[in-house]
């Protein structure tokens, strides 16, 4: 692509978060308050009841998993930070190979742009690693760790309006 090829083909596109793993997801979150005045956070715990058709590596995830999620927002970008529990995730093995740091970052796209652009992604031999959906939020994460140094991930990024029962706040009130 030419430089004005490339400005126009990003001029559209949409980097709607950036995550982060942990081991300690309160130890975490008190940090971001404290030393980023990042917060209030919203803690959500995905197990197999609340997260449909998870798949690492392609394969679906059949033995019970969970891991918790911490959200916030700076501006109109979205923090996300993961601590897997138990089962298979990207994110335990991120952990145990990597450390707690930066995960991935995520582009918005549109459901109805998902195949045309997963295909794209395959055509650059870029596999899924991880996928699923939690309610209308799918997401699908993408092995460019050896290409560009970082995991990307894809999805939809719907606004979901879940009651006060399926979330905690961090700090508490």
């Amino acid at each position: 692509m030419t430089n004005d090829e490339l400005k126009a083909f990003n001029a559209t596109r949409k980097i709607y978060q950036i995550a982060w793993v942990t081991w300690d997801l309160e130890k975490s979150l008190k940090a971001w308050v404290e030393n980023l005045k990042v917060g209030p956070w919203k803690v959500f715990s995905f197990t197999n009841d609340t997260v449909r058709n998870l798949k690492v590596g392609g394969e679906p995830v059949t033995e019970p998993f969970k891991f918790l999620i911490a959200i916030s927002w700076i501006g109109d970008m979205e923090v996300e930070i993961i601590q897997p529990v138990y089962g298979p995730t990207i994110y335990k093995r991120f952990l145990e190979e990597k450390g707690e740091g930066l995960h991935h970052i995520k582009e918005k796209i549109e459901e109805r742009d998902f195949d045309a652009v997963l295909a794209g992604y395959k055509a650059l031999d870029i596999d899924i690693t991880q996928t699923g959906q939690f309610f209308a939020d799918f997401h699908f994460y993408l092995d460019t760790e050896k290409k560009v140094d970082f995991i990307y991930e894809l999805g939809n990024c719907p606004v979901q309006d879940l009651p006060a029962g399926m979330y905690t706040i961090y700090p508490p009130q």
